[in-house]
């Protein structure tokens, strides 16, 4: 019996070792809100690949790939910074997430009832990702927010990683479904396998809103605020990023990150038909490929300690850039395959810790609006990308893909030998 309780306190620390990565799945909310969220990202980036290729099919061109990455930023730059002030004065964040998600299928619904009328045009896709830009970043702050509250602080670094290792896997498993569903649906050259994937992601979107009401968290109290104090509420979340310098760094460096780093995929359907001659099957199993990578990524961050994620996470960048130089010199499609499995990886780690990283800082009081402000840096993004679609209509996919890949690394190394900040950020 004594020997036993020796040996306990080792074997749970062994147990709480092995189970690390999952541990926040003992909670039966979190398991509902994980089923939900993962089933909106399904439906996500079910709609995107889909946009994408829809885009590129009907105009053969980066700059209309551009163009509905502008519009699809602009909504969110509007909305963003309301969302999180809306995350931050509601008494149930999920109504918010779950309005959004409800908006999401029915928008998608509609451009399947084009589809199926033979009426689609470029133009009601480009307004779609309009819509889509907008519900997603109205919602968003609310949904990320959300977390916290769900699982607690203990376990936030642990269930970030499984909210991320949701993402990958659903970038993972449903680009690869959607492109095999078009082409197997559609004769070739034509779009009318697209319908029957618009109806699946409507009821994916409608089986998330569901899954989301069994989710019990406490009605918040966000005290005297109101939407009348909406300017004052936004100004207060610039305020404590300004007066956070750790925080503050991070919100500058991530929207050059971000453009420089995770742009290529709304280039990448042009890409995978020029310079691989890949049809929709073989572009959703390149986008799969990398969500591979993104899902082993993201669960390497679920593992890891609270420490040195700064540096970390500027490793992490250092290996997405580096894999797409190596991606854009690749003419063959299986070698691509291959590569863009490290772009995930990287890919995931940068994301996986940034987000982590970003949330810890921020607090319970301001955590709604300063995570707007960090998606509202993402819709800056998408807005200067219709530049590089000009670009890589001029320069070609391969040259822009080497040169913001290099870009990446190089701004990375400078950062990892030059800023502090980061580096000491645990």
């Amino acid at each position: 019996m004594a020997r036993d309780a020796e040996r306990g306190p080792a074997i749970d620390a062994r147990e709480r070792g092995r189970l690390r990565t999952f541990r926040s799945l003992d909670d039966r909310n979190f398991r509902w809100f994980l089923t939900s969220i993962f089933s909106g990202f399904t439906s996500n980036d079910m709609q995107q690949f889909l946009r994408g290729w829809l885009v590129f099919e009907l105009t053969d061109s980066y700059a209309a790939l551009g163009l509905m990455s502008l519009l699809n930023g602009m909504t969110g730059l509007l909305l963003a910074l309301v969302g999180g002030v809306v995350a931050d004065l509601v008494k149930q964040r999920k109504y918010v997430v779950q309005i959004g998600q409800g908006l999401s299928g029915l928008n998608a619904l509609v451009l399947a009832l084009l589809v199926f009328s033979d009426l689609l045009r470029v133009e009601h896709v480009l307004i779609a990702a309009a819509i889509h830009g907008g519900s997603n970043n109205l919602t968003m702050p609310s949904r990320q927010a959300l977390t916290p509250d769900v699982v607690g602080p203990a376990r936030l670094m642990n269930a970030m990683g499984l909210y991320s290792t949701s993402q990958n896997a659903a970038k993972l498993l449903m680009p690869g479904l959607a492109g095999g569903m078009v082409g197997a649906l559609s004769d070739p050259g034509t779009i009318g396998g697209a319908a029957y994937v618009y109806v699946l992601i409507f009821v994916i979107y409608t089986f998330s809103v569901a899954t989301m009401f069994p989710v019990r968290v406490p009605d918040r109290s966000p005290g005297e605020r109101s939407f009348a104090s909406l300017r004052g509420d936004l100004a207060d979340g610039f305020r404590f990023v300004a007066g956070h310098r750790p925080l503050a760094v991070l919100l500058i460096c991530n929207p050059i990150f971000a453009l420089l780093g995770l742009g290529h995929f709304v280039l990448l359907p042009g890409f995978a038909k020029e310079v691989l001659d890949a049809g929709p099957a073989q572009l959703g199993l390149l986008t799969s490929v990398s969500g591979v990578g993104a899902v082993v990524g993201s669960l390497v961050v679920a593992s890891l300690p609270g420490r040195r994620r700064g540096t970390l996470m500027l490793a992490s960048s250092v290996l997405l850039g580096g894999s797409l130089v190596a991606f854009a010199a690749s003419t063959s499609y299986w070698l691509s395959l291959l590569l863009i499995l490290f772009v995930g990886f990287g890919q995931a780690g940068y994301l996986g810790l940034m987000n982590v990283l970003v949330q810890v800082l921020a607090g319970n009081t301001h955590r709604g609006r300063v995570m707007s402000i960090y998606m509202m840096e993402f819709n800056i993004t998408q807005l200067m990308l219709f530049g590089v679609g000009i670009v890589t209509s001029i320069y070609g996919p391969q040259a822009t893909f080497a040169a913001v890949g290099a870009s990446l690394v190089a701004l990375s190394l400078v950062l990892l030998a030059r800023s502090p900040t980061l580096r000491g950020i645990e």
